[in-house]
């Protein structure tokens, strides 16, 4: 019995059709291949590159929550790193502190 599953392995895989390339010289399989692909890729690294979150501001969530609720009287430590890194990273800074920490407080992050 032990036999069974090596040889049945075996003769599944001498039946299959064997993987080869796709070494096309037609250029319109080229061309429909970059139209298609290529929006694909686009797509998928712009949404990566704005959807990552740096750890700094997962765990200024709480310290947002905060500015947020005393109409930004409090300013935690946290939440003031993460403003001062948002600051020196995107020059002009596209938010004030108050929509920054909306944006904190809006991720689906939990709060550390």
């Amino acid at each position: 019995m032990d036999f069974c599953k090596p040889l049945a392995i075996v003769l599944l895989a001498s039946i299959g059709n064997p993987a080869v390339a796709a070494e096309n010289n037609n250029p319109f399989q080229g061309a429909l291949m970059l139209t298609s692909v290529a929006p694909f890729v686009i797509t998928s690294g712009a949404t990566a590159g704005t959807s990552y979150i740096p750890e700094l501001f997962k765990s200024s969530k709480s310290d947002a929550l905060a500015f947020i609720g005393s109409d930004g009287e409090i300013r935690g430590a946290q939440f003031e790193q993460a403003s001062r890194f948002y600051r020196s990273t995107y020059t002009p800074p596209l938010m004030s502190d108050a929509q920054l920490a909306l944006a904190i407080a809006a991720s689906s992050i939990p709060a550390l």
